[in-house]
């Protein structure tokens, strides 16, 4: 048997059940969880959806091949405990300590053939938030080839959390670079502007100590001034606090003060109407905006001056699975620490994600399947 927890109803307590161990899929396998992650993109799922603003709405519960109950928790790593028949197993084997590739497609189309998920039309299969997840002493994964094995050196509970904040983090600083190399040829020295250092914002700032061009100044703003701190202590150069009731205008005004520079990229991990316009309004020329965050909301952009200043906006989701291999071989090898761990049993499951609603989670949550 296997203890699992489950999303039943929508904005509801979880439900912790015991049901078989299940068997692996034709072609599949299943993975004995070690640790499980938990993301914001939790909570979302929880609440069936998030804001798009204008009074319209995402739902998870209109999203093709979702359905309650479902097992959450995309964040995994374990060891394998079987393989279905006709698996190709590559260079996986039973007992193999693993951390799971939650994003799989359709696999059925060229980008998933070719380990590029992340761009599937779908329909999603994403593994914990559309399909069961790691939230259980045994997952279920649909090929081999979205199970990576853990380099030597990283923790598994390390591993777990790279699965979406480390990766998401990976393809937001990645995705910056090319502009910010491209400035730091005709600036003397470029800014990078995290919004919101928590669990995936900190992934953002060490990964980019190590990704962006060396001298590359990091700048953390958020309104909670204990995260700035933890952002301070775990690598960034300056902070900002934001002021929730001050306008944009002396946001910016506030957040130029810090950055004398100005602004050439910014990765918002919260993205909110409010800290895309304070980004939009500190952004210097040929600068680049990512978008990261679900927090919800719209944004609006003076079409002229943005044409004029050679402005980006991009958006980030995860990355595909060369990225994952790329980002588990660099923190490997450079010895990338993790954002502070919070360790709770599987039991407190429902209890974390309360505190992670009201934010009260510093760094990363993980649940240890052997805990109590």
């Amino acid at each position: 048997m296997r203890r699992s927890v489950k999303l039943v109803a929508f904005n509801e307590p979880l439900e912790m059940v015991q049901e078989p161990i299940p068997e692996p899929p034709a072609g599949g396998a299943v993975v004995k969880v070690t640790y499980a992650g938990m993301c914001h993109t939790d909570v979302h799922v929880w609440q069936d959806g998030f804001s798009l603003g204008e009074g319209k709405h995402f739902r998870y519960s209109e999203r093709p091949g979702f359905t309650l109950p479902v097992i959450m928790g995309h964040e995994t790593s374990g060891t394998v405990y079987s393989f279905g028949g006709d698996a190709d197993q590559g260079d996986v084997e039973v007992g193999d300590n693993v951390v799971v590739y939650p994003w799989v497609g359709c696999e059925n189309c060229q980008a998933c053939a070719t380990g590029n998920a992340n761009y599937c039309k779908g329909p999603l299969k994403y593994i914990g938030p559309v399909v069961d997840g790691g939230y259980s002493e045994y997952v279920i994964v649909p090929h081999p080839r979205y199970l990576v094995k853990v380099p030597e050196g990283v923790p598994m509970d390390v591993a777990a959390v790279l699965a979406c904040g480390g990766l998401t983090a990976y393809n937001g600083v990645t995705l910056v670079r090319p502009i910010v190399e491209k400035l730091s040829k005709f600036r003397e020295r470029c800014t990078l502007l995290i919004v919101g250092p928590g669990g995936l914002g900190l992934w953002g700032v060490k990964l980019a100590k190590h990704v962006l061009p060396q001298g590359t100044r990091i700048v953390c703003a958020d309104v909670d001034a204990a995260k700035l701190k933890i952002a301070k202590d775990n690598g960034c150069d300056e902070t900002i606090l934001w002021d929730r009731g001050a306008d944009v205008a002396t946001t910016v005004a506030a957040t130029r003060a810090v950055c004398t520079d100005g602004v050439d990229a910014a990765i918002d991990f919260v993205n909110s109407s409010k800290t895309f316009a304070n980004i939009q309004g500190c952004l210097e020329k040929c600068g680049i905006h990512a978008v990261v965050g679900l927090f919800g909301g719209g944004g609006t952009i003076p079409l002229p001056t943005f044409a004029l200043q050679q402005k980006q906006v991009v958006g980030v989701h995860v990355g595909g699975l060369h990225q994952f291999r790329e980002l588990l071989a660099l923190v490997a090898d450079k010895q990338i620490p993790a954002p502070p761990l919070e360790h709770h049993p599987l039991e407190k499951t429902w209890d974390v994600l309360q505190a992670l609603q009201a934010g009260k989670v510093e760094g990363r949550a993980v649940f240890h399947m052997n805990k109590t």
